[in-house]
């Protein structure tokens, strides 16, 4: 007869346990600190370096000495023979106050000034913002007036005329938030000529349009490029005059527009790494015994209830939309694991009330490695797709 202390070789010994009992943990801290480090690499490859900035003169004026139209005009003639007469836009940012993802605005500081040529026309009054988002609220005030007070373009010499404006304006355009917290977004400056149409006049932007102001700086944003554009705007109305055909009017807009992106180093510490943490609490509870059942229902019911904090606090910012954005899938594929867990937990306490315990470990083990390394790839999956 065999001693009582002699092992069962269907059962394993002490150490043996403790490895199994080990080894998954490990598996599942290895995969998160692997997700966390592919993160921070793809950030760090995908980091864009702001363009160089300029420094704003202290003061608009016109350089003595400035005479004839080549001097004036380096781009060519003002008025080419047979082609729309050419009007030169240009913008110089130096503040965005205020940024409001939430209702889809922003507000933005900066000088706008307009060159051409001939005495018969005036663009400086006839332009409008086509993305103004508060009327009321707009400051426009003429650099070069008149003893009045009156706006007066103020001449260049050659027949060219000069006006520079500073304006303080609320803007709005709907924000693509999709990829949040890897989405970039773009500050546009609109304007139109509400007078002449694509055959009298056009914009042209000009060179010193994307020139940067050293002081400029959006808390919580990096500032990636500056760009001006010309495009043409059709409307496919005639705005109830009979006189006219419908879209036969095409106008010349330039928008001025500010590159900006979210650094990723930061929003991943206050995004995807709260709930990454949570998630490996969440893991734990496959750990616990199945007897501790209490234990394990109240640590799935607290990671949910963090998950929805966080979920809550992280799209606070972000504007109504009618689609998922990318946190959204993070977390939608996080209740599934919680939900996962908690059945698995009633599972395995079934078993274990059968007198099945050894069958009770293992369903926790598998469901804690398949678990894991479904919601680890999946995570990983999306964010690559995103980054």
């Amino acid at each position: 007869m065999s001693s009582s202390n002699s092992r069962d070789p269907q059962r394993p010994d002490g150490k043996t346990s403790a490895r199994r009992a080990f080894t998954l943990p490990l598996a599942v801290a290895i995969a998160a600190a692997a997700l966390v480090a592919m993160l921070a690499f793809n950030a760090r490859r995908h980091r864009v370096d702001p363009p160089t900035r300029r420094p704003m003169p202290m003061r608009i004026a016109r350089p003595a000495g400035m005479q004839g139209v080549d001097r004036v005009d380096p781009m060519g003639e003002g008025r080419p023979t047979g082609g729309p007469r050419r009007v030169y836009v240009g913008v110089y940012a130096f503040h965005v106050p205020q940024l409001d993802l939430s209702n889809n605005a922003y507000l933005v500081d900066f000088w706008l000034w307009f060159r051409w040529h001939g005495s018969d026309i005036d663009p400086s009054k006839s332009f409008e913002f086509m993305n103004q988002f508060e009327a009321w609220d707009l400051l426009k005030q003429p650099v070069y007036v008149d003893d009045q007070g009156n706006a007066r373009p103020d001449p260049l010499g050659g027949d060219w005329f000069y006006q520079v404006f500073h304006v303080q304006a609320r803007f709005g355009r709907p924000f693509d938030v999709r990829r949040y917290p890897f989405d970039h977004q773009q500050l546009v400056i609109a304007l139109e000529d509400t007078d002449m149409t694509t055959r009298q006049m056009t914009y042209v932007p000009d060179p010193g349009t994307t020139a940067i102001d050293p002081s400029l700086d959006i808390p919580g944003w990096n500032l990636t490029n500056v760009t001006a554009t010309v495009t043409e705007a059709q409307y496919q109305t005639n705005f109830g005059d009979p006189r006219r055909p419908v879209g036969d009017d095409r106008y010349t807009r330039f928008s001025y527009t500010i590159h900006i992106a979210r650094p990723v180093l930061g929003y991943l510490a206050t995004t995807l790494v709260p709930i990454t943490i949570v998630m490996l609490i969440t893991f734990a509870c496959f750990l616990i015994p199945s007897r501790y059942f209490e234990g394990r229902l109240g640590l799935g019911i607290t990671s949910l209830i963090s998950a929805v904090a966080l979920q809550l606090t992280a799209s606070s910012d972000l504007p109504k939309t009618g689609y998922l954005v990318l946190l959204d899938h993070v977390y939608n594929l996080s209740y599934l694991v919680i939900f996962v867990a908690t059945l698995e937990s009633v599972i395995a306490v079934r078993l274990a009330d059968a007198e099945r315990e050894e069958a009770s470990r293992k369903v926790d083990r598998w469901t804690l490695g398949v678990s894991a390394a479904l919601y680890f790839g999946s995570v990983a999956w999306l964010l690559a797709r995103a980054v």
